[in-house]
């Protein structure tokens, strides 16, 4: 029996007393001694061999920046954002712009990237992997006001079959950890953690103390989901990324601490309909709303912005990647015709954050996007809409 949660444990190393997500630890969820820990060592000639073992294992490798663990930057003509990525000519010709969409297992192209910038991180593209990402924050934070529906959105808890005092007492919960072990509770039955090889994920320690959980992925197309599994849980997903095993950044290593980069295991049945329920792509949406007349025959400038900005935001929850991208534009076309429109700016600012929120981008992300953005769009203004010389951004 495991000590904390009470299930079954087939112990996978001797003295094994936990299962590996129900140790708190601040060396594992499988808390080993160190020297049993499983370790990609960083070779001594930078991150290449890294970038190019796991792209031998199918893992679609491209490179960061080993301080902000970003894409490093387009070529001028891509920053200026003048065609669509699926069209940019410099992903063909192996060059590095547009970040995640470059992620491949070529060896010979990962090679070039690592002799041009070889202080670069290796980032894994989630999707082109067929690999998901479960990002567990341990950060100290308050949990949700309304543990009943907080904890596991989605979930409400009050009408599940499970005991209330699995959630009811609010300082149960410290970090995701938390959270997902009572995901397992309310779905997983009891035996939530198959320990055999085939379900076992690559479990990463982040230097800021989080966890990694690199798993197989359960369905084709799904998407990043943000909060939406568990409290402080993340799914990265598709056109996302996470930053590769083993890795060496500015902040740290990221410590292998069990499983298998060659064979990622499997989700257990119940945490892969979970994650297939929260993370799959949203249905298209309806057809847009048409934009009022702009001239005295239309409800007026005010009207006219709103719908821009609905409509926006209705794309953008149907949107799995490039949503900053677009955030960005929709946020730059409101503040050209902020002025004409004669709509307060911090009402703008406040449809534009909840439109960025809404399709699954951080609030701070959000916030910073669009006051950047709009600040542009309001030193810029847009000719009035129906005039000559109008513009169309969005």
């Amino acid at each position: 029996m495991c000590r904390r949660c009470g299930y079954r444990l087939t112990p996978v190393y001797p003295g094994q007393v936990e299962h590996p997500l129900c140790s708190p630890t601040d060396t594992g969820w499988i808390p080993r001694p160190a020297g049993q820990q499983m370790q990609i060592a960083t070779p001594p000639d930078g991150s290449v061999r890294l970038a190019l073992e796991l792209a031998g294992h199918g893992w679609h490798v491209f490179p960061l920046s080993s301080t902000s663990k970003r894409p490093l930057a387009n070529c001028p003509a891509c920053r200026d954002g003048a065609h669509r990525i699926e069209d940019c000519p410099c992903l063909p010709a192996g060059k590095w712009c547009h970040g995640v969409r470059a992620a491949t297992t070529d060896p010979a192209r990962i090679a070039a990237w690592w002799e041009r910038e070889p202080d670069a991180v290796p980032g894994v593209a989630a999707g082109p992997s067929g690999l998901v990402l479960l990002d567990v924050d341990t950060h100290g934070a308050d949990p949700p006001a309304d543990p009943a529906r907080g904890l596991l959105p989605g979930i409400d808890l009050a009408s599940e079959p499970v005991p209330e005092a699995l959630w009811r007492d609010r300082g149960r919960f410290r970090d995701g950890r938390d959270a997902l072990r009572l995901l397992a509770q309310v779905r997983g039955g009891t035996r939530p953690w198959p320990t055999d090889p085939a379900h076992r994920p690559v479990v990463v320690a982040t230097p800021s103390g989080g966890r990694h959980l690199w798993y197989r992925a359960p369905a084709p197309n799904l998407r990043q989901a943000l909060g939406e599994l568990a409290w402080q849980v993340d799914i990265k997903a598709g056109w996302n990324y996470g930053i590769a095993p083993g890795a060496v950044t500015a902040s740290g290593r990221y410590q292998v601490l069990s499983g298998n980069v060659a064979a990622p295991g499997h989700m257990p049945a119940w945490l892969a309909r979970e994650v297939t329920r929260v993370a799959t792509p949203r249905p298209t949406r309806p057809a847009p709303v048409p934009l009022p007349s702009p001239g005295p025959r239309g409800r007026g400038p005010a009207a006219y912005l709103t719908t821009v900005i609905d409509r926006g935001a209705a794309d953008l929850a149907t949107m799995t990647d490039g949503r900053k991208r677009a955030l960005s534009a929709l946020a730059y076309q409101a503040g050209g015709l902020l002025a004409w429109s004669g709509l307060p700016e911090a009402e703008v600012t406040r449809r534009l954050i909840a439109a960025g929120t809404a399709s699954g981008l951080p609030h701070r992300l959000a916030h910073r996007i669009v006051r950047r953005a709009l600040a542009r769009g309001i030193a810029e203004p847009l000719p009035a809409p129906g005039t000559r010389g109008t513009r169309r951004i969005a």
